[in-house]
């Protein structure tokens, strides 16, 4: 069968002009032009209806993006890998297929999800601040993970509440100087309320906290070393007995880079995590975790998105999905 493409070919004319004759959108185009193109659309039978059919049977794309900016390796996090396995099985039973990328900057993400053939997107990575005003221009719905909270889709857990949960335990087994360890230079980010969480219990223990207190670690991985060194080489001189690890995979590589410097998990530190994913459990001593179900959030982001593309009415802008603390042996009793 003839296609449009092939009929725009012949007629030196653009597809566009060709699909306007098709779908009845002629108001714009002289007489002359859709003259001609109807005279080639019989003249090649074309077949409206097969086109039709041939177009619904085409591949219904969802862009899968993990905007983790100078993150190295991003699928070895098994965050990343897990969360991308089982969005990628919950899509399928949408007979949705995804396009997946790492991209370095928000252009890459718009330019793809503006393809014709793209019906919308999952973005995990985003600062909260630049949410709404990307999903407006866009035109196409969009969902979020892990990207906090406003006038738009977002599918998180309670990382306040995992926060101050892990440093209230912390407290209670005695220990009073709690490091913090981030991998973003500042506390305002994509963890903040992780932190946020650490602060308000360290207060309410009657604590004061540090600027001192909080420790970036790189994505680098021999200046994230460095930093973890030199840590471990002060770390009881600054009396600190405890660190609280943004997450599971940077407090094993803290647990072996202590291990190497002399400093002993817990006998000499204490240190916990936060996802309890495979590094909690090769950890050791295995760590003390807060747990959250990667399973569950994959599933409803994918949800959402489909209710969105589908037109489906929406309760919920948000999801706030809870936490579990995982007490193992990396926190010792500091009594």
């Amino acid at each position: 069968m003839v296609t449009i493409k092939e009929i725009a070919a012949i007629l030196c004319v653009s597809p566009t002009t060709v699909s306007n004759v098709v779908n009845g959108h002629t108001e714009k185009m002289s007489a002359a032009t859709r003259k001609r193109i109807e005279d080639a659309l019989i003249q090649y039978e074309f077949n409206k209806v097969q086109h039709e059919e041939d177009h619904s049977k085409a591949l219904k794309l969802i862009t899968v993006d993990f905007y983790l900016r100078n993150k190295e390796n991003v699928f070895m996090d098994p965050f990343c890998s897990e969360l991308m396995d089982v969005i990628c099985k919950k899509l399928q039973e949408y007979d949705r297929y995804p396009v997946i990328g790492t991209p370095k900057n928000q252009e890459d993400i718009c330019h793809k999800l503006k393809a014709r053939n793209i019906e919308g997107g999952i973005v995990v990575g985003f600062n909260p601040w630049d949410c709404e005003g990307f999903s407006e221009k866009l035109g196409k719905p969009v969902v979020f993970i892990d990207c906090g909270e406003g006038n738009y889709d977002n599918v998180g857990i309670d990382d306040y509440g995992g926060g101050k949960k892990i440093t209230e335990f912390m407290l209670r087994q005695g220990h009073k100087k709690i490091a913090f360890f981030c991998d973003r230079k500042s506390p305002v980010s994509s963890n903040f309320e992780r932190f946020r969480g650490y602060c308000d219990a360290l207060k309410y223990a009657g604590i004061s906290y540090s600027n001192e207190d909080y420790y970036y670690l790189p994505d680098e991985r021999n200046t994230r070393r460095e930093t973890l060194r030199n840590f471990a080489m002060t770390a009881k001189k600054k009396g600190y007995t405890a660190v609280f690890v943004v997450s599971d995979i940077l407090a094993n590589e803290a647990i072996n880079v202590f291990f190497e410097e002399g400093l002993r998990v817990p006998d000499d530190i204490s240190v916990a995590g936060f996802d309890d994913n495979i590094y909690a459990r090769l950890s050791r001593p295995m760590l003390t975790t807060i747990r959250q179900s990667v399973e569950e959030k994959g599933k409803e982001a994918a949800t959402l998105l489909m209710n969105r593309i589908r037109g489906q009415e929406i309760i919920a802008r948000s999801f706030k999905l809870p936490v579990e603390l995982i007490v193992r042996g990396s926190v010792k009793n500091n009594f």
